[in-house]
Parts: C-alpha cells; structure tokens; sequence
C-alpha cells in the first residue's frame, strides 16, 4: 500500500498539515520545525500496536485540550480482503483521534477505518497489510539480525533445503554458507551494498551465522559483513552504516515494499555515502517518508516531493510546478545549500560580487541578513532570474522573493513579469544603473575608489591609465567603473573598494539601500532609514 494523503490536526509540536503525498514525501526544516513529529505521528496511525499508543501519546501532545488531536491518513493499494470498506479505486482511509480527559490527562485514543457510520477499530491484520516500517533510532538499529532479515528470509522459497537447515544443528554455520538460496541472498544483499556504499561488495564478503532449531530454521539468524579486521554484525557497525543496510534489505523484500519513515537518514554518514545512500532512497520500490537537513538527500527526490516545515506553516508546492530546466536548475543549487527553503526571506542576486557587497552593506548598515532570517543566492547571470520566482514563488515553496539585476536585464524581466520597468520595484526586483560596479563607485567617488584599488593589491601598471587621467584631473566615475567591471578585475576590484565603503557610502548605493529596506520591511524588522523614491541621478550613465 502507498499513502496518498495525510493530515495532521490540533498537535502541540507540528502546525496544521494538509498534504497529498506523492511517490515521496521529503520533510524540510529547521530544528523544532516538527518533522520528527510529523514521522512519528505517522507511526501511531499506521504501525504502532494499540498498547503503545497509549503509552507513547500523552495530553502534552494535544495543543488544544478542548478538541481532539487527529492524524488522518488515504492510502492506495488496499485489498478487499483486508479492508472490506475500501472504494472501488482501492483506497482506504485511516484515522487515529486522541481526546483529553475531563481531568486534563487522561486520554481517549481511537484509530479506525473511517466509513460512513464512523469505522471500525484497526485490527492487527489491517496494520499487518499497510507495510508501514519506522526506522528506529540508530541506537536501536538491527540490520543484521530481526526484523528486517527475518521479513527478508519470509520471502524465501527454501524448499527441500528446509530439511537440511534443520538437520545441521550442530554444523549451521556450513549449511547456511552451502545455501544456494542464501548465496543468491548475499549477492543481492552486496549489490545494495555496493551502489549504496563506497567499495565493491560481493556476496561472499557477507556471511550468515546461526545454531539452528529444528522448529526455526533461521532462530537466531544473524548477516554479518566480511571485513580486513574479521566478520562483524550488520547491527554492529556504526549508525551511518547501519541505516544502510536497513534501508537496502527493505527495498529487497519482494513486490511493493511498502512505506518507509526514516528520521535524517544521513546522521554519521560521510558526504559521499550520503549521495550513494540518496539515490538507494529514491529509486528504491518502497515509498519513503523522510526527515532531513542534508542537501544531497533532497536533491536525489523531485521538486514536488519536498514539503517544507515550519513552526507556524506546512508549505507543499503544487506538483509539476517546474519544467525540466528548472529542476535541473535546483537540484544543481540545492546540492550546495539547503537554508533558502526555509529561510523567512531570499535575495537572488546575479553573482558572486554581488552577493558579497549586499552583505557588506547590510552589516555596515546594522542589518545582518542572518538576524533576519534572510538567504542571499546567486542566480549565476540575469538569465536564470525568472527560474527562483518559480521555486520560490506561490506555486513553489512559497518564501518571500527579492531579486537584484543590472539596468542592462531590466527590459527582460519586466518582460517576463509582465510589467513595465517602472513597476519593477513592486514585484520586489531593485535595478542597479547601470549596474552594481558603476553604482558602488559613484557612490565612493572616482579619487576615493581609486585610492581604494590601488590600496587594495592592483598592480601599478594595471591602473597606469587610470592613474594618468588622475594626474590629468580627467579621471571620472565612468573611467573607474569601467575598470572595476572587466571580467577580469570585478571579483578583485570589489574585494579592494570594501574597505572603504561605510554606512554613509554604502546608504548611497541606491539600489542596494532600497533592496535593504524592503527586505527589512517585509521581514518585520526595524528598518535602517526610509525608502527613498528613485531619482534621475540614481540613473547615471557610468
């Protein structure tokens, strides 16, 4: 069976939540956003037994007292047998209500197949069908031994090598090395292994060891891994490792493997075994629920799969609310950073230098981006602008959006907005005119960022001609921007003319400063000075 949709009502750690779940579901936020409660919410409706809901759920999980906490779940796949009131397209719906007591603490806990005239209880078969895992804690973990081996051996046809598995009580170690079924096992189990972990893995690097029990071939069956230092138990490895191989016996049981709830999958494990273990997640036949932090773990999944947790809002882009370019387009960013999705604002600026004066402004000003929980992104050129109004804008993941361009894109996204360039401001897009190096210098003046580059570690033969004119009382703004905008000197020339840039100077780059005060603005913050009205003379010709 597969979820299809959940819901989740009146719980003190988790906002209200209302999403479709897709192929994926993928859990994104910050710390105390509510992920992890969302997960194990999950888990009480679909897989925990009855005696655990009440000793896990306690009164301090209902916000409100007065209404009942609900978790609320349409899952796809089910069989009549089983669920006898599912509808003619297969689907069931499932939903576990909790009610505070009138003495404040006691609850009243009800989990039901949701029909017509209210439901029946779930009964242990029904839990039994769904297929729901929860990984446990990495403390908690056991790959190598039950369940999730004894699910796998569940699967085997052993046939006439049931007999002589019972028959080698006191020689279990060879009959299960001798297995044609448990080699087949091993090789299969290796080859996860080996597109999940760095290395090769083969199935006689995996060894199966027992005493065997005439009623229970596979009591006490453990796999262990062949290692340079000797055999060691799945279970015994560390966490990261551990939720490995978790996950790849999971996706190893037979048919539909079911639904997945891992907690940050990616704890303990090496960047490089985080991307490995991404695409095991992803393309696996089970459907997964996760939680994480890690970009690599996201940027495996679709766009549309990602839901973005937050204290107060559960945000779910529309599904398909990107093209292929724009995809492309995320995951290449998302690999990098993952703040941006939930951040409480994103500046997209159009590159590195940039980027870097933005904040300099911002912290010469007293208005430190990260004090307001505002994200600033390099879109790599104006061409790739329209792309984050997308990602980010209400079809998307919905994160207030402000851009800053060059005059020479002005035209463009207006045109791509569908506003004049006069109206830019109010889709949040400030123009730098002509653009951010002509801007910055005429704001220090030509004898002030001159003396600010040559300080700043240009060669004297690289300011000659600008040096001249000097001499000459010719040099002008436009002589220095022209300089500090050259491919080759823009990262160099920003970095020199930093320094010298103050809170006066830096209040003087027009666009900058206005970028500012709308971002502080929309962010709820104390802004540093009004917003000023653009001006002719903001329009130079540098």
């Amino acid at each position: 069976m597969r979820l299809s949709a959940l819901k989740i009502r009146n719980h003190s750690r988790v906002a209200h939540l209302d999403v479709e779940v897709r192929d994926h579901l993928v859990l994104v936020g910050t710390n105390e956003s509510g992920k992890s409660s969302i997960l194990r919410c999950i888990d009480l409706l679909l897989g925990a037994p009855r005696a655990r809901l009440y000793a896990t759920l306690t009164a301090a999980d209902v916000r409100d007292p007065a209404r009942p906490f609900v978790v609320e779940a349409t899952l796809t796949g089910a069989e009549r047998a089983v669920f006898p009131d599912m509808n003619a397209a297969g689907a069931v719906r499932l939903r576990l209500d909790a009610h505070v007591g009138a003495d404040g603490e006691t609850l009243d806990i009800h989990r039901r197949v949701v029909t017509g005239d209210g439901g029946a209880e779930l009964t242990a078969a029904q839990l039994a069908a769904i297929g729901w895992t929860m990984m446990p804690d990495d403390a908690d973990l056991h790959a190598g031994d039950m369940p999730m081996l004894r699910r796998l051996f569940a699967t085997l046809d052993l046939g006439d090598e049931r007999r002589a598995l019972v028959q080698a009580e006191h020689a279990a170690d060879g009959a299960l090395r001798r297995s044609g079924t448990l080699r087949t096992l091993r090789e299969r189990i290796a080859g996860q292994l080996t597109a999940a972990l760095p290395g090769c893995y083969r199935g006689d690097d995996l060894v199966f060891v027992a005493t065997a029990r005439e009623d229970d071939p596979f009591d006490r069956v453990r796999l262990r891994l062949r290692g340079p230092n000797g055999q060691r138990d799945l279970g015994a490895q560390s966490g990261g490792l551990r939720a490995v191989f978790v996950v790849a016996l999971f996706d190893l049981l037979d048919g539909d493997a079911g639904v997945i709830g891992i907690d940050e999958p990616e704890t303990h494990l090496h960047p490089t075994s985080q991307r490995n273990l991404a695409r095991l997640l992803a393309r696996g036949p089970s459907q997964k629920i996760i939680a994480t932090h890690a970009p690599d773990i996201i940027g495996e999944f679709e766009p549309d799969e990602i839901v973005v947790v937050r204290t107060d809002d559960v945000v779910q882009p529309q599904r398909d609310f990107l093209d292929d370019d724009d995809k492309l387009l995320l995951r290449m960013w998302v690999r990098d950073r993952l703040e941006p999705l939930t951040a409480e604002h994103v500046v997209v600026v159009e590159g590195i230098t940039d980027r870097v004066l933005l904040e300099h402004c911002a912290d010469v000003t007293g208005r430190n981006l990260d004090t307001y929980g505002v994200v600033v992104l390099e879109a790599g050129g104006c061409r790739e602008m329209p792309a984050w109004r997308h990602v980010f804008g209400e079809h998307g993941f919905q994160v207030p959006l402000t851009q800053l361009i060059d005059a020479d894109a002005a035209d463009a996204i207006a045109h791509d907005y569908g506003v004049r360039v006069g109206d830019l401001p109010a889709q949040h897009v400030w123009v730098s005119y002509p653009d951010l190096e002509g801007e910055y210098v005429r704001a220090l003046g030509a004898n002030a960022a001159f003396d600010a580059l040559a300080r700043g570690g240009f060669r004297r033969g690289e300011l000659e001609e600008m040096r001249r004119r000097r001499r000459d009382g010719t040099l002008k703004d436009a002589d220095v921007a022209r300089f500090c905008r050259m491919r080759a000197n823009k990262t160099r020339a920003v970095l020199a003319v930093m320094p010298a840039i103050d809170a006066a100077v830096a209040r003087r780059i027009a666009s900058v400063q206005r970028l500012l005060n709308d971002v502080v603005r929309t962010t709820g913050g104390a802004t540093g000075r009004p917003c000023e009205t653009p001006r002719e003379t903001d329009r130079g010709t540098i």
